[in-house]
């Protein structure tokens, strides 16, 4: 079941609500309510198999334990060390078993000829995201910053649906703090309407904006994959719809977890803001998929760049030098890693180090101009090298494989060689669409670049008065001029029927989220 499936709309979805506020206002004691979004969750998740869900509760039963067991033992001991390092192994290897051992097969397999498989045909929808949530749970515990550790408010963290599948990347502390106040003082009337409000905007964002625009991409993309010439520019149209796709797709389930979240009475972390504003890509990486940002630069990006730091005083490095090993390679060695836990394969791993490189060149402009006094770079420059940097970048998410990626990226480029690459220059004699289906997608393209680009506010700050979101990382973004806020009122309350009733007569079929398979 999905967020965005009339099942879980108009069943499952009013169940949960009308269940979790009745209990609310039967009892004093939150634990009935909290068991009913446990068990909620557990349905929710366990629809998409019972194999899935033995996986989850495993995750999750033996994290806590391996907690349970750290406090039994002083902060900073070599026991509780162990058991963190355990831990993490643990989760690790249960995401590596799933999620990576059909990679290293078939890269073997081309390597040595050899005729290996992977003992994992299925991958748990969201094992991703909730084992960092796990491992950053296991951390938190081991510094001491984990209280009131029960198993089911643990359980409620661990599981929580509207974040289980494609985040955002909770912290325990972010929930359990929550869990601290009365039920009856989180949820109510107005909780319920900015919840829904919220969500009928991102089922928008999904529905109508992100979904019209993935029939040109898949037809392009298959195109490709099939060893067939496409134009120029539709190689341009599909890329560029790839691009206004899964933000919209991203941003949509993003709005639907807040606003679920915030129906439910708990506020979850701000995870997308508006990226594609950004006019750079060190601001892109403050504003898209936030919350896994600062995973990977608490647990990954500052440990290395810290151990680079003390290394490169040591052995009393230049300027350039250190530049190079404190700033540089940890992002790049970052970053390889972050396009490597989207997906199994080279591509993502290609799209992960283009962004380290291009990160990399951004901070050591920063760094240079801060020295230098030089001249700032001109904003549409500065915005049109991240567009372009964000866009050819996701070629490789979304091709079918890398020589496939090449090929899109070269006939966009008009790159005129053929090679062991597979990058072939095609000039436009190839026909995707034709006059009749390319207006529909410059249409769905254009209206989406619009929404993205120039509408004032973007949902969370038409509900900011609400505190919808807990603050995650830092925006270099203003408060927009043009004051548009959420109340209350009927005028608003028939914008969002309107948002909402246009969502539902485009949902139909299966369409599930892009960061699914990720």
């Amino acid at each position: 079941m999905a967020l965005n499936s009339y099942a879980f709309i108009f069943l499952f979805l009013p169940i949960v609500l009308a269940g979790y506020y009745a209990l609310t206002r039967l009892f004093q004691d939150q634990r009935p309510a909290l068991v009913w979004l446990v068990a909620s969750s557990l349905l929710f998740y366990g629809l998409r198999g019972p194999g899935y869900l033995l996986v989850l509760i495993g995750s999750v039963g033996g994290n806590f334990l391996a907690a349970k067991a750290m406090g039994r033992f002083p902060e900073g001991s070599r026991n509780r060390r162990r058991l963190l390092a355990l831990g993490i192994i643990a989760n690790l290897v249960l995401l590596f078993t799933y999620k990576y051992t059909g990679f290293f097969a078939d890269n073997l397999n081309a390597l040595f000829g050899t005729h290996l498989t992977s003992p994992i045909s299925a991958y748990p929808v969201g094992l991703s995201f909730y084992t960092f949530i796990q491992i950053g749970f296991l951390i938190d515990v081991y510094v001491g910053q984990v209280e009131k550790l029960t198993f089911l408010r643990y359980s409620l963290f661990g599981m929580f649906f509207p974040y289980i599948t494609s985040g955002p990347i909770v912290r325990h502390s972010e929930i359990s703090a929550q869990l601290d106040t009365p039920v009856r003082e989180r949820t109510g009337a107005t909780q319920l309407a900015v919840g829904l409000t919220m969500f009928a905007m991102g089922l928008f964002k999904k529905a109508v904006l992100a979904d019209m625009l993935a029939p040109y991409v898949n037809t392009m993309f298959s195109t490709v994959a099939g060893h067939h010439a496409v134009s120029a520019n539709n190689a341009w149209i599909a890329v560029l719809a790839y691009t206004f796709e899964l933000y919209f797709d991203f941003s949509g389930y993003t709005d639907m977890a807040l606003g679920l979240g915030y129906a439910l009475g708990l506020r979850l972390p701000m995870n997308f803001n508006s990226p594609l504003r950004a006019t750079s890509l060190i601001d892109f990486w403050r504003r898209w998929h936030m919350t896994m940002v600062r995973f990977f630069t608490s647990y990954v990006y500052t440990p290395l760049a810290a151990t680079m730091m003390r290394r490169s005083f040591r052995r009393g490095h230049s300027e350039p030098v250190r530049l190079l090993t404190v700033v540089c390679l940890p992002v790049f060695v970052t970053f390889v890693l972050v396009g490597w836990w989207h997906g199994a394969a080279w591509g993502f791993i290609i799209s992960g180090a283009i962004h380290g490189i291009a990160l990399s060149v951004n901070l050591t402009w920063r760094e240079l101009q801060a020295k230098y006094t030089l001249r700032r770079i001109p904003t549409p420059v500065g915005w049109a090298l991240m567009f372009l940097t964000v866009m050819f970048s996701l070629i490789f998410l979304r091709a079918d494989g890398v020589r496939s990626a090449f090929t899109v990226a070269g006939t966009m480029l008009g790159i005129a060689h053929q090679g062991s690459t597979g990058i072939s220059a095609f000039y436009g004699t190839q026909r995707l669409f034709n006059a009749f289906t390319i207006a529909p997608v410059l249409f769905w393209l254009l209206l989406a670049a619009a929404v993205a680009l120039l509408v004032p506010r973007n949902s969370q700050q038409i509900l900011a008065d609400y505190d919808v979101a807990l603050p995650s990382l830092p925006s270099l973004e203003k408060e927009p001029r043009f004051r548009m806020a959420w109340r209350p009122t009927p005028s608003w309350a028939l914008a969002a029927a309107v948002v909402g009733g246009c969502a539902l007569t485009f949902v139909g079929g299966a369409s599930p989220f892009l960061y699914y398979k990720f």
